[in-house]
């Protein structure tokens, strides 16, 4: 998963813990997936320590007219007791006392409750209840908990409430916190067109700079044909759309998130794209190398490679050369796997003699294993890029 991934979850263990995201920095690096499994789990453990006197109280509960368990709620229970008390009762049982709660409190109780259990009772509120309750958490900018539940909502509360934000800032913002992230094409399919188009446009304006990198959130978690669909609509906007972009993607280390995006993106924007002078930068490519040994992206490197001029190879080049070898070696391994021979040993020959020579030493072992026409194939490459080989390259018959 993407690093903006993680971010979100360290904001909502945050919350969670009553603490400041800030103080969780160092849990960033993480796979979002472990940072959510770690949230549900403290989750568990805090509702644990008061099941029995939950269990205790949704057994009285089931027997008090639906007016009267509202008024304990309100005057008793407190919104915290009673979420978890609405995890331990019927979908149907919450959804009638619920009609004798206001708005305001409902709002609190949202912000407690655990969505795992909460589907089938947004089934059965009704949707002009849910609404006001997602109106109150918008006022309060409560982007967290609307992200939460939006993805389990009926697509016709979600026309409703998007129709409802006049400003796409705001649905940007939700996407970010959304908790059911394979849905994220779904919604983004339920909502009208302009509005997306729209929200991606925000990176054209300077003023929503904050909210750069929760687009770029947004293309992360898209699925391979809308990530390719949205972000070429940003590239379209031409380059200092675009070198914004690499700006923010640069001073906020967002470069795991932004490289599969661009290698979705059609060949003729991909050119483009690398091949922009504001990549060009030796600190930007440090930065773009670093994400690649990070989350094993060297595939998409090398695609990326493949069209880069000579001035960007040459730019690349020179920061490999300043690398360790071991990156050098993930390199070479990712190159034999995808048969991108070319943009490596392109690259390659552009290095020191010793750099050279660590690369075929690397590629050695890996010789012997391949076919005869491979082999073939891979020596008159290093030929022609006037890479000298080992004398123990194999040879063919």
């Amino acid at each position: 998963m993407s690093r903006l991934s993680s971010q979100a979850e360290v904001i909502k263990l945050g919350r969670l813990l009553g603490v400041s995201p800030v103080q969780l920095d160092f849990l960033t690096d993480l796979p979002s997936g472990s940072l959510h499994h770690f949230r549900t789990a403290i989750s568990d453990q805090l509702f644990d320590e008061q099941r029995e006197l939950i269990q205790a109280m949704a057994a009285l509960t089931r027997w008090l007219p639906s007016w009267l368990a509202a008024l304990l709620a309100r005057y008793w229970l407190g919104a915290t007791l009673t979420a978890r008390l609405a995890s331990e009762l019927p979908a149907w049982r919450v959804a009638a006392i619920a009609r004798y709660l206001p708005k305001d409190f409902m709002t609190n109780i949202a912000e407690r409750l655990d969505p795992r259990g909460a589907r089938e009772l947004l089934y059965l509120l009704p949707a002009a209840q849910i609404a006001e309750i997602m109106q109150i958490l918008l006022a309060r900018r409560d982007y967290i908990t609307l992200g939460r539940f939006v993805a389990l909502l009926p697509d016709a509360v979600v026309s409703e409430l998007a129709a409802h934000i006049p400003d796409e800032g705001d649905l940007i913002q939700i996407v970010f916190f959304i908790e059911s992230r394979h849905r994220i094409d779904h919604l983004i399919r339920v909502l009208p067109r302009e509005r997306i188009e729209r929200a991606m446009l925000m990176v054209c304006d300077t003023e929503r700079r904050p909210l750069w990198p929760h687009i770029l959130s947004l293309l992360a978690n898209a699925s391979y044909g809308l990530k390719r669909e949205l972000g070429e609509l940003v590239a379209s906007q031409g380059e200092d759309v675009l070198n914004a972009v690499v700006h923010a993607a640069q001073e906020e280390d967002l470069w795991e998130d932004l490289l599969p995006v661009v290698a979705c993106l059609s060949p003729e924007v991909q050119r483009h794209v690398v091949n922009l002078a504001s990549l060009q930068v030796p600190e930007v490519l440090q930065r773009i190398l670093i994400a690649t040994e990070r989350k094993g992206l060297w595939t998409a490197m090398l695609a990326l490679a493949e069209y880069m001029n000579e001035a960007g190879r040459e730019a690349l080049a020179a920061v490999l050369a300043e690398a360790e070898n071991s990156m050098l070696e993930r390199a070479c391994y990712a190159a034999l796997l995808s048969a991108q021979w070319n943009p490596l040993l392109d690259i390659a020959r552009r290095l020191s003699p010793a750099k050279r020579q660590a690369c075929l030493d690397i590629l050695d072992p890996y010789l012997t294993t391949l076919d005869q026409e491979t082999l073939s194939h891979l020596r008159d490459l290093l030929a022609h890029y006037g890479i000298a080989q080992q004398p123990s390259l194999p040879t063919t018959n």
